[in-house]
């Protein structure tokens, strides 16, 4: 049997709030991060929000972020967005893992681990955008590092001095949940003594476009949209970022910290699927509880499932089914959170659903779930579905009472 993986070290930057603390007391009081954004937001002006689009609607914008209170490099000026969002979760993820990196074998036994769809967006629109309409001469090659998709996961290697396996993952909606994999992967090789791993997106215009072209906008997001289009989707359009450290779990108490959760399975499969095109809904749960299986053991009860719906039909339908599965297989129900009315719809969101769990599962409670929860939390298991059938399984476990 392997050694137990655990949740060491927790950062957030969401619409919820910046900080594990801050996203657990808004969670707690039934807040959402899900609100309009108007040119006068006195928000835009500390550089907490990427853009002033008040005709996007209702959005999930990130709030209570201050870079330069996560971020020491003289790097800063330089980053996108995306960036500054995971580098500053990674920090506060390290910090709450109290882990340091002096030492060059600490820095090097460190593994990062970054999930995203889109990377950074608005500074590849805007300098695809010069160069398309001025010629490739009209390109800055100072801004040109932060179009590549691993641009966020090599500020984090700088700012934070880990110089282990770095790896920048991309699968569509499930790209939170495939880093996870990732991650888990390098530790259960040797290749790292802990990982680092997270996701982000944000939100851009070009997003908001797609979205729009193809009537996939909640209809409070899309004012001004016919009505007979207003329904078609209910996709409310987000960004943040999520991190956290993973570590074998006799490394953790070893180093006198106790854990906030373990990861119990994380595993990758696939269904048949259209290229582009969401699972048939059945065939992927169906998929996805199987992957939760380990030959020889006892099948756990799962406790409660963080979804990824987003307002999309099948995506929805696929968390539907998964509870559906899950009901049939054991005794008790499975509460369930759906993450979009707090935080909106961003591909990556998968690894906040990671770190929102491990927190729930340290705190003894998952605020927000249908129906509240009685009974003690064991098992969260956080559903990946991406295009052309992609599918990732992540359960997370409660910490057994007793020490290794």
């Amino acid at each position: 049997m392997s050694a137990p993986i655990v949740v060491t070290g927790l950062g957030f930057v969401t619409p919820l709030g910046t900080g594990a603390q801050a996203v657990w007391n808004a969670w707690v009081n039934g807040d959402s991060g899900v609100r309009r954004l108007g040119r006068d937001d006195p928000r835009l002006a500390r550089g907490v929000d990427p853009t002033a689009l008040p005709e996007v609607g209702r959005a999930g914008f990130v709030r209570g972020f201050q870079p330069r209170e996560h971020i020491r490099s003289p790097h800063l000026r330089r980053m996108d967005w995306c960036s500054r969002m995971i580098v500053a979760c990674a920090t506060q993820a390290v910090r709450d893992a109290e882990l340091s990196f002096d030492d060059e074998d600490a820095q090097i036994r460190t593994g990062l681990v970054i999930g995203s769809c889109f990377g950074n967006q608005r500074e590849t629109q805007t300098y695809m955008t010069r160069v398309l309409r001025q010629g490739a001469a009209a390109g800055q090659p100072i801004l040109f590092p932060n179009l590549v998709l691993n641009a966020a996961a090599g500020y984090a290697a700088i700012e934070l001095s880990v110089r282990g396996p770095n790896l920048s993952v991309s699968e569509h909606e499930a790209s939170g949940e495939i880093a996870v994999v990732a991650a888990v992967d390098l530790l259960r090789s040797g290749q790292c003594d802990r990982v680092i791993v997270g996701g982000v997106d944000e939100f851009g215009a070009l997003y908001l476009s797609a979205l729009r072209e193809r009537r996939l906008l909640d209809a409070e997001s899309a004012p001004g949209a016919p009505r007979k289009d207003a329904r078609r989707g209910r996709i409310i359009p987000g960004e943040g970022a999520a991190a956290f450290v993973l570590e074998r779990q006799a490394d953790a108490y070893a180093r006198g910290r106790v854990p906030h959760a373990a990861i119990g399975e994380a595993r990758s499969g696939a269904v048949r699927a259209s290229p582009y095109a969401a699972p048939e809904p059945r065939k992927a749960a169906d998929r996805l509880l199987r992957l939760l299986e380990t030959p020889g053991t006892p099948v756990r009860p799962v406790s409660a499932v963080i979804g990824g719906a987003n307002g999309s039909r099948l995506r929805d339908d696929l968390d539907r089914t998964v509870l559906d599965a899950i009901e049939a297989r054991q005794s008790t129900p499975a509460s369930y959170v759906r993450l979009d009315p707090l935080v909106g719809d961003w591909p990556a969101r998968g690894a906040l659903a990671v770190a929102l769990g491990s927190l729930a599962l340290s705190r003894g409670s998952l605020p927000g779930s249908t129906p509240l929860r009685s009974a003690p939390l064991e098992r969260i298991f956080v559903p990946g579905s991406g295009r052309s059938g992609v599918l990732v399984s992540i359960a997370i476990d409660v910490l057994a009472s007793s020490q290794p």
